[in-house]
């Protein structure tokens, strides 16, 4: 890989990462409980940021994604006392 291309993707990582901040921020989620979420309890926590990056790449606002997320039947409040993310019956 050259020179170039790695420093296009790790400014895209870190546009991606500030997206995901924006929206944690939105949501009113601490981001490092977000990260710790996603890295303890995967599941729904990691399909969520992987939504959210490839939002972020298709060109969503952080107000669009944060809707679409509080619409959604995700248990946001899981996050915030560090339990897995998982979704309303």
């Amino acid at each position: 890989m050259k020179i170039k291309t790695l420093l296009q993707s790790n400014t895209d990582n870190k546009s991606a990462k500030k997206f995901e901040k924006e929206v944690c921020a939105n949501l009113l989620i601490d981001p490092k409980l977000f990260d710790r979420c996603v890295h303890l309890h995967k599941g729904y926590a990691f399909l969520l940021r992987n939504w959210i990056r490839e939002s972020y790449e298709s060109g969503n606002t952080v107000k669009e994604v944060v809707h679409m997320i509080r619409n959604s039947k995700l248990q946001l409040d899981a996050i915030k006392v560090g339990q897995p993310l998982s979704l309303v019956a």
